[in-house]
């Protein structure tokens, strides 16, 4: 499975998405009418590696075609802003605080945020990913079918920069089986991890509003 090459066609043979209970200081008028920062992806040391494969371009993609839509800022964006600024180590301090303890600092959280012009950050992460080859035998035609079975789980927090308390938490997990037609087809991971982002976000950040709700 790779982001880029030869895609080959795959269903979502099964997906499931849990979530907690939002915090009752959520406001959707600023989740979906402000800027949303979201910092880089997190990911246990052994498959880490593959953070960069799941690229924010895909839940930037997720975010704004949510509906109502999110206006997370693009991560270069974010990344260049915050350079300018003097606030590249915090920035890097804060990903490491997250790592020793699975909680922002709530200092350096808040002064990405105020730089950023975002009260709610998103932290976005990697659980696990794994994928197997099973062979079938056909009968009839005499020959053997091939499918890749993949599962991917990520999770998803959103963070008030201001307080330092979280606001929401899921996690999804999707079971992808394509068959393997050619030695070069691929599976995109992107193009899963946007789809799995899209109904995170759906089910779990705007579970609360209508489909016909707007910023005011």
């Amino acid at each position: 499975m790779s982001a880029a090459g030869c895609s080959a066609p795959f269903h979502l043979s099964d997906d499931h998405v849990t979530f907690g209970p939002l915090s009752p200081s959520l406001d959707l008028t600023v989740l979906a009418c402000a800027p949303v920062a979201t910092l880089g992806v997190a990911a246990p040391g052994a498959i880490q590696g593959l953070s960069p494969t799941i690229s924010h371009p895909r839940l930037f993609t997720a975010l704004s075609k949510a509906s109502p839509p999110i206006r997370a800022i693009p991560m270069l964006e974010a990344l260049n802003r915050l350079t300018d600024q003097g606030l590249a180590g915090e920035y890097a301090e804060l990903l490491a605080s997250y790592g020793r303890g699975g909680i922002p600092d709530r200092t350096r959280l808040e002064r990405i945020g105020t730089a950023l012009g975002s009260r709610y950050v998103l932290q976005p992460g990697l659980a696990e990913f794994s994928q197997t080859v099973l062979d079938k035998f056909e009968f009839t035609g005499l020959k053997i079918i091939r499918t890749r079975v993949s599962t991917l789980r990520l999770w998803l927090q959103l963070w008030d920069a201001r307080t330092g308390h979280a606001l929401s938490e899921s996690t999804g997990e999707v079971t992808v089986a394509t068959p393997v037609l050619a030695t070069e087809s691929t599976v995109s991971l992107d193009d899963i991890a946007q789809r799995l982002w899209a109904r995170m976000i759906e089910r779990d950040l705007l579970r609360s509003a209508g489909e016909s709700w707007r910023c005011p």
